[in-house]
């Protein structure tokens, strides 16, 4: 198996984990549990875009990384701001 291979089958595993978090998302009993799925979303999302830089060769999804990281991480702060005002339940 080369490099390749073995890069192009490990972003379809981690994309094939992305629908177990989809549903814990949709379907979560609190708003904790959804926050939780939702930042593991944007890791995995991450790890994929690594994935895809490596793989094609080209450093453009590295920065696409670091934005999609930078924005899950903000929007992780602002919806737990939320949820210590009492606004999500």
């Amino acid at each position: 198996m080369n490099d390749t291979t073995a890069e192009s089958l490990l972003t379809v595993l981690l994309a094939t984990m992305l629908l177990p978090l989809l549903i814990r998302l949709w379907r979560g009993p609190t708003a904790g549990d959804r926050l939780l799925a939702l930042e593991t979303l944007g890791a995995l999302g991450v790890l994929m875009l690594v994935g895809m830089s490596v793989i094609a060769g080209r450093t453009i999804y590295l920065d696409l990384a670091v934005l999609l990281a930078l924005f899950s991480f903000l929007g992780t702060l602002v919806i737990a701001r939320y949820m210590e005002r009492g606004l999500i339940e």
